[in-house]
């Protein structure tokens, strides 16, 4: 690509994210476009109006994923992607880059051109964040894998089954574990390709432009509850002979999970593991009015934290997960309280992406002259639901991922930025994989 095209596409890209830094926008700075909300349907709009700009045809499928095609007819096609809702008070960057990139990709295809009877997707997944109490929602969904139980999830005083319906798209996809996108579409996926910020500081540490994806963490989420007795904490002596004394019993859990993890790390596994809540959440509290009757007059008889654990590898994280429970419920016996473990989410990892695909990214990006190494994501993405996801006729989607770098590694955040030159470069490592895949499989 001459410098001249190489300037446009970078300021095509610095228009997309101010076109969509004013949908969610918030006092504070920060994005707020949650799953199945006005703001995502308007940038999802946003983003189909730009794709039929030049050429690609829009369409919504079953729960409204956004697909905007190549418009010749296509036998196999090759999907590229990633989601446009944010958490709460995130930011500009996270799920919308990669499809900003996805849509400057497929106008290089377009130009370009694909062999007879390929085509290209590009596609913005619903509700990939954490919210209504799961991830990957819209993907899910599109493949027949959406959980039931989860439309009865709260995200505030809103259930996500009346979240999709304010959207004008059907829940009963979910409800009956159908897909949302059509049979012969699926089957048609050759591949697909997600691109995102990385989320961490190395390759923006290291001056390097992209990243290969080698593998995507899973995760095994829960709440944690203690409950004690609450006692005058002048008058009830120490020990746990006379005490159940949840705070106490807590901060010794959290460390021996710490100990724990670090046997484990020390054993060269590569993991994460996190207490991200404690005390600390308006609807668990609702729950559990308990944990408002502690003071500093009392021993602590009701308390609660959230444990995070994710890696690539699913049989690890059930083996270590089960290390974890019997920690939580020793140390608990041990301090004289009561523990009580709730999975709150558990989603699959995909512990090696396809050796293809991924030659295919790094072949681009050398091409282009660009700085590039392979990395693992230690967080989740919707290219872990289309690596599970099975075709009718051939099996599991081969995936494909790529990361560009983020200021200071800050994510879901209003200070969440990438530059616009990193993601014009991922757009042009994504096209020409694109059509490099297409031209082998025609060839093949």
């Amino acid at each position: 690509m001459g410098e001249g095209r190489g300037e446009a596409l970078t300021r095509r890209i610095e228009q997309h994210f101010a076109k969509l830094a004013h949908i969610g926008n918030q006092p504070d700075g920060s994005i707020t476009r949650m799953a199945w909300s006005d703001e995502e349907s308007a940038a999802m709009a946003y983003i189909r109006a730009e794709g039929e700009r030049f050429g690609l045809v829009g369409s919504y499928d079953g729960v409204g994923n956004l697909l905007l095609s190549t418009p010749a007819p296509a036998e196999r096609r090759v999907l590229v992607g990633s989601h446009l809702d944010s958490v709460p008070h995130g930011g500009n960057y996270d799920g919308a880059a990669g499809v900003v990139a996805g849509l400057e990709a497929l106008r290089q295809v377009s130009e370009k051109g694909l062999p007879e009877g390929w085509g290209a997707t590009v596609v913005a997944w619903r509700g990939e964040e954490y919210t209504f109490n799961a991830v990957y929602k819209g993907s899910a969904a599109a493949f027949g894998m959406g959980q039931p139980q989860f439309l009865h999830n709260l995200d505030g005083d809103v259930t996500l089954r009346s979240a999709i319906m304010s959207q004008g798209y059907d829940p009963s996809f979910i409800q009956d574990a159908r897909p949302s996108l059509p049979e012969a579409f699926i089957e048609s996926i050759d591949s697909y390709f997600e691109m995102h910020i990385e989320q961490s500081v190395v390759l923006e540490r290291n001056a390097e432009s992209v990243g290969i994806v080698t593998s995507i963490a899973g995760d095994r989420r829960y709440l944690v509850v203690l409950e004690g007795r609450f006692d005058h904490s002048g008058a009830t002596p120490m020990g746990s002979e006379y005490r159940g004394d949840v705070n106490l019993a807590m901060a010794h859990i959290q460390v021996r999970l710490d100990e724990l993890a670090r046997r484990r790390l020390g054993e060269g596994r590569r993991f994460t593991q996190t207490v991200g809540i404690v005390n600390a959440d308006p609807e668990i509290d609702k729950k559990y009015p308990e944990v408002h009757g502690n003071s500093v007059t009392k021993v602590s008889g009701l308390g609660y934290f959230s444990l995070d654990l994710m890696s690539a590898d699913d049989t690890f994280m059930d083996n270590h997960a089960a290390e974890m429970l019997r920690t939580i419920w020793d140390t608990a016996r041990e301090f004289n309280v009561k523990a009580f473990v709730e999975m709150t989410d558990a989603s699959r990892g995909l512990l090696e992406l396809d050796g293809e695909l991924r030659g295919l990214l790094g072949a681009a990006a050398a091409e282009l002259e660009l700085a590039h190494r392979e990395l693992p994501s230690g967080a989740g993405h919707d290219a872990v639901i289309v690596g599970l996801a099975e075709r009718p006729e051939r099996g599991n989607i081969p995936v494909g991922m790529l990361f560009v770098p983020c200021r200071g590694g800050i994510s879901h955040d209003k200070e969440e930025f990438a530059q616009a030159e990193h993601v014009a470069a991922a757009a042009q490592v994504l096209g020409a994989s694109i059509g490099a895949r297409a031209r082998r499989g025609a060839a093949a």
